[in-house]
């Protein structure tokens, strides 16, 4: 029997082989596909939890963005209200009345310089903080995913605020530096603008969009007096930085961060974009100055109008509507018949006054809120962010 089983076997072993090896292969098969499987399910969840907590840091840091925006919107408006403070020349007025007819020549200018520079502190102050924080954010992340790995200088709390003391400088020197070309600037091209001269918003606008391309050197500037050409824009929100002299890590960074963060700001990606936001900015306020002007043929001149802008700069409308409502009145009567929404310079003069108040507000619907859920703002903070979160980066 036992020499039958043995003839058996020896007759199929070629078979017997055959079945073992894909019986073997089989489940060697098998195994591999589950390891692979394994590993593929792992790498998904650890791919998708990766996503998901780069997503959360990025919306977080997204608030924080808009956060310190808004806390910044006070400083902002101080400056300006500092620089370009038309309180003094209403005392003037008071006190001087026999130049008058100067002093609100230069409360003309002063009214327009605020209104133009408050859309580009606005865009500046927007698009700075955004690459800076995403940039930073970018790091912190990428070091976060990197920790593991002792050869990589860890981003400190150090670096952050030395890296983040660039706000200081846009504040303390950068933004004088900027108000200072842009007042140059609107004085060339709202000097020979007469107080009793009509203007309709459509002329306004002109003029707004005037005084944006002669900062952009758009048109000739070859009759101005004084120079008002802008700087790249790294140089009002930081100091050049400088070399290290010194071989520490953590110098080397902080280099390389603002480095990274200048290229950014004097990109052309970053110029179209601030051009985008000045436009925006622009169109925003001339919402807000069509409120003024009036819709009916007649206009009370003592109307509380300038209070919708600030009820803090209620006091200053006042003393300009007594000032000059006897020269405004007869280009009210000539105008409101034919072009009711039209507005004589001496009454626009309060207006651009006081929209400084209500655009750098914190409160929702004003300029920077608006600035600051632009969608070509958001996308290059993104691509900010995307491009510094990478671990090899």
């Amino acid at each position: 029997m036992f020499a039958r089983i043995k003839d058996v076997l020896y007759r199929h072993r070629r078979k017997f082989y055959i079945v073992g090896v894909l019986f073997g292969g089989s489940a060697l098969l098998k195994r591999y596909v589950e390891y692979k499987l394994i590993n593929w399910y792992n790498t998904q969840t650890k791919e998708i939890y990766d996503r998901q907590k780069k997503k959360q840091h990025y919306e977080n840091l997204q608030k924080t963005i808009n956060a310190t925006i808004l806390n910044l919107s006070k400083s902002l408006k101080e400056v300006i209200l500092r620089d370009l403070d038309t309180d003094a020349l209403l005392q003037a007025i008071k006190e001087q009345p026999q130049y008058k007819q100067t002093i609100w020549g230069q409360l003309k200018n002063v009214s327009f310089s605020r209104t133009i520079s408050v859309v580009y502190v606005s865009a500046l102050a927007v698009s700075a903080l955004e690459v800076q924080l995403m940039l930073l954010g970018g790091y912190t992340f990428s070091d976060r995913l990197c920790k593991e790995d002792s050869s990589k200088q860890p981003i400190s709390t150090h670096l952050q605020e030395k890296y983040l003391a660039a706000i200081h400088y846009f504040i303390e020197q950068g933004l004088p530096k900027l108000l200072d070309v842009i007042t140059r600037a609107t004085n060339n091209i709202v000097k020979g603008l007469p107080l009793t001269h009509v203007l309709t918003l459509g002329q306004l606008e002109g003029i707004l969009k005037e005084i944006h391309l002669s900062l952009r050197k758009e048109i000739n500037s070859s009759l101005s007096d004084e120079p008002c050409s802008l700087e790249p824009w790294s140089s009002y929100i930081m100091s050049v930085p400088l070399s290290p002299d010194c071989e520490s890590t953590e110098e080397r960074i902080l280099y390389n961060m603002l480095i990274e963060t200048c290229d950014i700001l004097d990109s052309e990606d970053f110029s179209e974009l601030y051009d985008n936001l000045i436009q925006v900015g622009i169109n925003h306020l001339l919402d807000r100055i069509s409120e003024f002007y009036p819709v009916s043929s007649s206009v009370d001149a003592k109307s509380n109008w300038i209070d919708k802008v600030e009820d803090t700069n209620s006091k200053n409308s006042e003393n300009i509507g007594s000032n000059m409502i006897d020269k405004s009145s007869k280009c009210d009567k000539s105008s409101s018949g034919s072009f009711q929404s039209t507005m004589v310079v001496a009454k626009i003069i309060p207006v651009l006054s006081g929209l400084v108040h209500a655009a750098l507000s914190p409160t929702p619907l004003q300029l920077l809120n608006e600035l600051m859920i632009n969608d070509k703002l958001v996308a290059l903070g993104a691509n900010v962010y995307e491009a510094f979160s990478s671990p090899d980066m």
